[in-house]
C-alpha cells in the first residue's frame, strides 16, 4: 500500500473512532535519516501502523511509546540518535548516522482528530494545503493554504513548537495510449500512490481489465474528453505512448495547451518532430518539462524497464530535480 500521506489518511478516516490512536510524527532531524520532517505514522490499540518513520528498524518501539499516549493521552517526545552507544537507535544498529526527533500525539475527539479528517478531504478533493500543528499542550491545530514558498518547518514562539507541514495530493498521471505497454506505466505509476488516468479512443485499447490499477479511464473517444477530464482534475504528467501518429498528435495539441509539469513521448527523435509538425506545436512553446524519447535512458529494452525509466524521470521532475 502507498505511504502518501493521502493514502494513510484515506484508511485512517472510516476508523478514527472506533479504535485508540496516536500520531507519530517527525519534526526535526540532524545528519542523514531515512525520513525528514513532516513523515508520519499512525497507532491504533488494535495494531495499525499505517506509514513508515524508519527503514523499519525503529517502528517497534515507537508503536512501544504509542501504546502508552493510547494509555494516558499525554503528549510524548522521543529522541533518536544513531551516534549514542546508549540510545536505542545505536543498539539496534540503524546505521543512519543523524538524530531523529519524533513526537507522539493523541488522536480523537477531545484533540479535534488534530484537524486530519480536515487534511484528509482536502486532498482528496485535490487541494494542497498547510497543515500547522502544535506540538505541545493544548495540540492547536490549524489548516493553512499553500503558497508555492510553502515548505515543511518547524517554528518556535513563546516557549512552544509548531510544525508546519507543505501537503500535496499524489501526483496525477495521464496515460494516453492503452496498448501492453502502458499497463506497465499504469503500474509502476499506482506502485507510487500515484492517480492514474488513461484514455485511448479505439474500442480494443484501454480495457479496463487490463489497467485494473488505474483510476480513471476516459471512454469516450473524443479528444475533448480528454480537456473535459483535465478541467475537473488537476493533471501534473502526461505520457504520449499510443503508438499512432493521429492519436498523439491530437492529445499533443491539447496538453500543450494546459500547465502540466512533466509531457513526455515515445519514440525516436525525427518522430518527435513529426509529431509536433501535426500537432501545430511549437516545442519551446511547451510550458512543462517535455521530453522524446521518454524516459531515461538506463539501457532497459522490455516494457517493465521502460515504464520505470518514464516514471523515474516524472518523479525527477515532479520533485523538483534536475533530470539527467
Amino acid at each position: 500500500m502507498s505511504n502518501q500521506v493521502m493514502h494513510l489518511l484515506t484508511r485512517w478516516q472510516p476508523l478514527k473512532d472506533k479504535h485508540k490512536w496516536v500520531l507519530g510524527i517527525i519534526f526535526k532531524t540532524e545528519g542523514s535519516c531515512y525520513r525528514k520532517a513532516g513523515a508520519m505514522m499512525l497507532f491504533s490499540d488494535a495494531g495499525h501502523q499505517l506509514g513508515v518513520l524508519s527503514g523499519g528498524c525503529l517502528e517497534s518501539d515507537i508503536h512501544r511509546k504509542a501504546q502508552r499516549v493510547m494509555q494516558d493521552g499525554q503528549i510524548r517526545h522521543a529522541t533518536y540518535d544513531d551516534n549514542d552507544e546508549e540510545d536505542i537507535a545505536f543498539k539496534l544498529g540503524v546505521g543512519c548516522g543523524g538524530v531523529v526527533h519524533l513526537a507522539l500525539l493523541p488522536i480523537n475527539r477531545d484533540t479535534h482528530y488534530l484537524k486530519l479528517d480536515e487534511v484528509c478531504n482536502a486532498l482528496v478533493k485535490g487541494t494542497r494545503c498547510v497543515w500547522a500543528q502544535c506540538l505541545s499542550e493544548g495540540l492547536k491545530s490549524e489548516i493553512e493554504p499553500f503558497t508555492v514558498n510553502s515548505r515543511t518547518q518547524l517554528t518556535k514562539e513563546q516557549g512552544n513548537a509548531t510544525l508546519r507541514v507543505a501537503l500535496q495530493p499524489p501526483p496525477h498521471l495521464l496515460i494516453v495510449g492503452g496498448g501492453f505497454d502502458a499497463t506497465f506505466v499504469s503500474k509502476m505509476a499506482a506502485l507510487q500512490g500515484w492517480t492514474v488516468s488513461i484514455w485511448d479512443p479505439r474500442p480494443a485499447q484501454a480495457r479496463t481489465e487490463h489497467f485494473a490499477s488505474a483510476n480513471f479511464i476516459i471512454a469516450s473517444s473524443d479528444i475533448e474528453a480528454v480537456t473535459e477530464h483535465m478541467t475537473e482534475h488537476r493533471v501534473d504528467g502526461a505520457i504520449l505512448m499510443s503508438h499512432h501518429r493521429e492519436i498523439d498528435s491530437k492529445a499533443l495539441a491539447v496538453l500543450a495547451r494546459h500547465d502540466i509539469a512533466y509531457l513526455a513521448m515515445l519514440g525516436p527523435k525525427h518522430r518527435k518532430e513529426e509529431i509536433l509538425a501535426l500537432a501545430g506545436v511549437n516545442e519551446n512553446d511547451i510550458p512543462g518539462y517535455f521530453a522524446s524519447p521518454a524516459g531515461f535512458d538506463i539501457g532497459g529494452e522490455l516494457p517493465e524497464s521502460i515504464a520505470l525509466s518514464i516514471i523515474a524521470q516524472c518523479h525527477s521532475v515532479l520533485a523538483g530535480k534536475c533530470p539527467v
